[in-house]
């Protein structure tokens, strides 16, 4: 058992028991991932989406973005986890239900908005609250909001243009930011003072 893997405070003897890991390495893989992305993008961008790589690393673009979700997934949820030591309690939705919160039909808009802002909230000090905020609408007009017009205004579900792919960098960026400051708001190891009342 290292020191990050011990029981803090009530959380060490009320069930579930969530355990303080430390986040700082998958927050570096998923960065790392999401910054790989962003590079994929603004080269779209430079050379337009007839160039020659992309019809040969499409594939290799396409398991790019779902290694880029599945990092994000499990950097989130331990993120969550550990924000149930810091902060036991004070949580609307679950550990487990910070994963099923992104493929709940229209929930996906909002709820895991709300479980990022919990997960900050439990590092310290409310703080930032925009970057969040920021990151999620940015996020919606790269998903949801880009496929509503696609198909609705532009006829179309073709992704190519300059405007998407710069949408997708700024998601980029702010999802990078994101991960940044919530894994800095998460202390280095379990500090059992936190969970004092």
């Amino acid at each position: 058992m290292d020191q990050y893997n011990v029981p803090v405070g009530p959380a060490a003897v009320r069930g579930p028991r969530y355990r303080f890991r430390n986040p700082a390495g998958p927050a570096l893989v998923v960065q790392c991932l999401i910054a790989t992305s962003a590079l994929g993008e603004a080269y779209i961008i430079k050379t337009g989406p007839d160039a020659p790589w992309l019809k040969d690393g499409a594939a290799m673009l396409g398991g790019l973005q779902i290694a880029c979700v599945i990092a994000f997934l499990f950097w989130f949820h331990r993120a969550r986890c550990n924000a149930e030591v810091l902060a036991p309690g004070t949580h609307k939705y679950s550990p487990a239900f910070a994963l099923g919160a992104w493929i709940i039909p229209l929930a996906m808009w909002w709820v895991p908005r709300r479980i990022t802002l919990d997960i900050r909230r439990a590092g310290g000090p409310p703080r930032d609250t925009w970057l969040i905020n920021a990151w999620w609408f940015v996020w919606l007009c790269d998903g949801p909001v880009s496929a509503a017009v696609h198909l609705l205004v532009l006829h179309q579900t073709q992704y190519d243009n300059p405007v998407d792919h710069a949408i997708g960098i700024l998601d980029s960026i702010l999802a990078i930011a994101v991960v940044r400051r919530v894994t800095a708001d998460q202390p280095a190891g379990p500090l059992p003072y936190f969970n004092m009342t």
